[in-house]
């Protein structure tokens, strides 16, 4: 993510603040410039994606078997087989890149 350039007048601002903020609280003051964004790896995402993917179509795939609805049965049957299949797949060819 990149961050935005800020104008002459929002630069001395901010200035101004984060001087102000490091002679009140010089402790937290130095907590923040410490700070860093937290960042979740893509491999996880994906992990967590596939997975929830696969029992929401376990659930739909049950609901439709218990309902009859053949449509339910399919779209359970696509959400639980071939979207984590597609995640596995894109990470696998991300990988060899």
């Amino acid at each position: 993510m990149r961050a935005m350039a800020l104008h002459g007048e929002e630069q001395r601002r901010l200035s101004e603040i984060e001087r102000q903020l490091a002679e009140e609280n010089p402790r937290l003051a130095q907590r923040l410039a410490e700070l860093r964004p937290m960042r979740i790896p893509g491999v996880v995402l994906a992990v967590l994606g596939a997975l929830c993917s696969m029992v929401a179509g376990l659930f739909i795939l049950v609901a439709g078997a218990q309902t009859q609805q053949v449509f339910l049965m399919i779209l359970g049957t696509a959400l639980s087989c071939a979207v984590p299949t597609a995640i596995s797949w894109r990470l696998w060819l991300h990988r060899l890149r």
